[in-house]
């Protein structure tokens, strides 16, 4: 039986966990590792606060992108964001969660609506998430000391942060015009087609539409999603100090963050990955052994654990959908 290119990208991204988190217990410490487990599970309940304060400000930073007319309750976002991110960190696309998003606030929101509320959020993310590694990185380099490759991906990632921000000025700008509806009107001039009568065309240029006015109309809003990425590091790479606090081996507050940075490029980078299992625990086992720390094992055990539970609570909290005709 032959196997479908999906089938067998999922495959090799299960695969490619596999040889990691492998390659990780043999690299790793263990009987240090498990040692160190008995002190962190003392501390556990305060390692996990910092993520819960972050699925908090993620809800509330997703529920300030939808349109003041058309915002869903807290509690049902909450609910439906957890319940996406579960299904997403169960499966081998993990961006199996977004759709799902727009399916769960169907009844309640029009998928246009919902749509662009998830790319508003997830852009502002991501773009203050990267510039954010931008900076750290240069810190990094300039603070630390790392093998030769490590400093040249910093580099590199400062690099991109840049180019991101010139993109983002350049969308942001205060202009009526809308990119894509532009884009498709040029193609149909070229081809003689009226492309915007598909119905998926029409959903996507309604989509940006939706986006752009958002990004564009509301100064508040662009505020607090830029301000929220901030805060959201920073609570993941308090994280990290806490694992460390918690197993009696502090670290400084640039090496927390160097850990975050690389972690999240990694998880990023492993999207495929169902669970991101091996490639979490090869991520920030190898970071901190980059930096000559000890306790890897220790924080990807305590990270392993949250998203665990956090997985689980949001199957538990998975909303129901109500039938339309």
């Amino acid at each position: 039986m032959r196997r479908s290119v999906p089938q067998i990208v999922s495959v090799a991204a299960a695969v490619i966990g596999d040889v990691f988190f492998l390659f990780t217990l043999y690299y790793i410490d263990f009987d240090e590792t498990v040692q160190r487990a008995s002190l962190l599970g003392l501390a556990l309940p305060v390692v996990l606060l910092p993520g819960t304060i972050w699925h908090l400000l993620r809800t509330w930073g997703w529920a300030v992108a939808f349109p003041d007319t058309a915002r869903p309750a807290f509690t049902r976002l909450f609910r439906v964001r957890l319940a996406a991110d579960a299904i997403g960190f169960f499966t081998v696309r993990g961006i199996a969660g977004e759709p799902l998003k727009v399916l769960l606030l169907y009844e309640r929101v029009v998928p246009e609506i919902t749509t662009a509320a998830v790319a508003l959020e997830r852009l502002a993310f991501a773009v203050m998430g990267t510039t954010i590694a931008g900076i750290i990185s240069l810190v990094a380099i300039q603070r630390l000391t790392m093998p030769g490759g490590w400093e040249l991906m910093f580099a590199l990632v400062a690099m991109a942060a840049v180019g991101m921000l010139a993109t983002l000025a350049l969308v942001a700008r205060r202009r009526s015009e809308y990119y894509l509806e532009t884009f498709v009107n040029v193609l149909d001039r070229l081809t003689h087609r009226r492309l915007e009568r598909h119905r998926v065309v029409r959903f996507v240029l309604d989509v940006e539409h939706v986006l752009l006015d958002l990004l564009r109309g509301d100064r508040r809003r662009l505020v607090i999603l830029t301000v929220l990425p901030i805060v959201c590091y920073l609570l993941m790479a308090s994280e990290v100090w806490l694992v460390f606090w918690a197993i009696e081996q502090p670290i400084s507050i640039t090496e927390s963050l160097t850990v975050e940075t690389f972690s999240r490029l990694a998880s990023i980078a492993s999207a495929m990955v169902p669970g991101n299992i091996g490639t979490l625990e090869a991520s920030n086992v190898a970071v901190v052994n980059a930096l000559g720390l000890a306790g890897g094992g220790s924080l990807a055990l305590a990270r392993r654990i949250r998203a665990l539970l956090w997985a689980a609570l949001g199957l538990l909290l998975y909303p129901r959908v109500k039938a339309t005709d």
